[in-house]
């Protein structure tokens, strides 16, 4: 892949540095190339770009990035977050189609859509495990998945692996489906096997209140940026980020539809 040293570039109405550097992925450059060739099998793939190591024929360990855009698929800078003063960024939203299957709604898949640059935002590191489903939409509206896990080590979990990792800063899971590259993919049940969070939550057979596989991640910013995600804008600082991604509980109670009310406008 190239690298290309600090380069102003004009894109829209905006004027912004682009830091590319390794890793960062150009329309033509090859996505998901070996070694960092791992997939899950569903949404999360267009941003993602790890590298699996096995122990025993078992899976033990991801490593790799996780991209962001600054510009959509118009080649447009997102523009400044006003609040924090960080230029905006979102993870590539991939193809997508209108109902007729042949237009194009957006277009922003790394390597391949011609207007984007996918930047490495965050490095990542993964350990293999298991959580329960609780849901998608939520009184913040759509956001990442919930997933209840155990803090400590007990043998009467539902499975083994639904236990927050340590030691480390993992406060993100992601679940694998049967398209995935991890030796897992057999056990892999019908309803942990969809493309993206809200048929977990909404397509027959729903996967609320069963445990899906997947893999515990820890995310380190690697520069600041605003980012786009679930409604919000999230600052990101450089280093340990433990918010922009958090979709992990260790206690859920089920209440009355509006008990609980939003936390943003």
């Amino acid at each position: 892949m190239r690298r290309v040293d600090l380069c102003p570039i004009v894109l829209g109405f905006f004027t912004m540095a682009a830091y590319a550097g390794p890793g960062d992925v150009y329309p033509g450059d090859t996505f998901h190339a070996a070694p960092f060739d791992f997939l899950f099998g569903n949404h999360i793939d267009t941003h993602q770009q790890l590298k699996l190591k096995k122990a025993g024929g078992k899976p033990s360990e991801l490593k790799g990035s996780f991209y962001i855009i600054f510009t959509d698929d118009r080649g447009v800078s997102l523009g400044i977050d006003p609040n924090s003063g960080l230029p905006k960024a979102r993870h590539p939203r991939g193809l997508v189609l209108e109902d007729d299957g042949v237009t194009i709604r957006h277009d922003e898949a790394c390597g391949v859509s011609p207007n984007i640059v996918c930047v490495v935002g965050w490095r990542m590191r993964g350990l293999p495990g298991a959580a329960k489903f609780v849901s998608h939409a939520g009184v913040n509206g759509n956001d990442h998945p919930i997933w209840m896990v155990n803090r400590a080590e007990e043998a009467t979990a539902p499975a083994p692996g639904m236990v927050i990792p340590q030691p480390g800063s993992y406060t993100h899971m992601h679940w694998i489906t049967r398209g995935s590259s991890d030796p897992r993919t057999a056990s892999v049940l019908d309803p942990c096997d969809k493309k993206n969070a809200s048929q977990l939550e909404d397509e027959a057979p729903t996967a609320v209140n069963e445990v899906c596989e997947g893999w515990f991640l820890e995310i380190k910013a690697v520069r600041d940026f605003a980012f786009e995600h679930g409604g919000e804008i999230i600052p990101v600082r450089k280093g340990t980020d433990n918010r922009s991604h958090l979709n992990l509980v260790t206690n859920y109670r089920s209440l009355p539809e509006g008990t609980i009310t939003t936390t943003r406008d």
